[in-house]
């Protein structure tokens, strides 16, 4: 009995340690995607084919910068916050209506841009949705259950509030990423 207890012991341990380890470098890797954006955003500008002081890289440079500076070891709530601009005086939804404001307005003013930025800001949105589902296991089963098995509704109804608005926020990631993907493959 003792060995069959010394054995779980063990296995829960390596389990634990491997989890650890695992989310460990899930987070590394989102950081890295992020810092791949920012070094290609950057050289578009030193290409010239991207000005430096164009709202389109002003926008998203400081984004990038605001999520690598809490970057790996961040909460959710910091990565929705820097991806938001959260702020105190502002809802959830007010916060996810003006970063889709600003998306738009983004994605309007990319149209006028070589494809290679579109993609640039694709990857930005993908590789913050990675940020942020990289420091929660749980939040990644939710987010693959809500969308791959369209189980939103449950999901809404089974957990809190908050992390309801991080899927949402997941969500927007990952739209945001696809339009912009999307919106330069149709205009050819």
């Amino acid at each position: 009995m003792n060995t069959l207890v010394t054995f779980l012991s063990l296995g829960l341990l390596f389990a634990a340690l491997f989890h650890y380890l695992k989310n460990g470098a899930i987070r590394k890797s989102a950081s890295y995607m992020l810092y791949s954006v920012r070094d290609d955003l950057i050289c578009l500008v030193a290409e010239d084919k991207l000005s430096e002081d164009s709202r389109i890289f002003q926008y998203y440079y400081k984004r990038i910068n605001i999520l690598l500076e809490r970057a790996p070891n961040v909460g959710l709530d910091d990565a929705m916050d820097a991806f938001l601009y959260l702020q105190h005086s502002k809802s959830f939804e007010q916060s996810l209506d003006e970063a889709t404001r600003r998306a738009e307005e983004m994605l309007t003013l990319v149209e006028n841009e070589s494809e290679e930025v579109s993609m640039i800001i694709a990857n930005y949105y993908t590789a913050s949705k990675c940020m942020m589902l990289a420091h929660s296991s749980i939040i990644r089963v939710l987010y693959i259950a809500s969308v791959k098995y369209a189980l939103t509704r449950m999901i809404k109804k089974i957990v809190s509030k908050e992390i309801c608005e991080i899927l949402k926020t997941v969500s927007f990631a990952d739209k945001e990423a696809n339009q912009f993907r999307h919106r330069r493959a149709g205009q050819h």
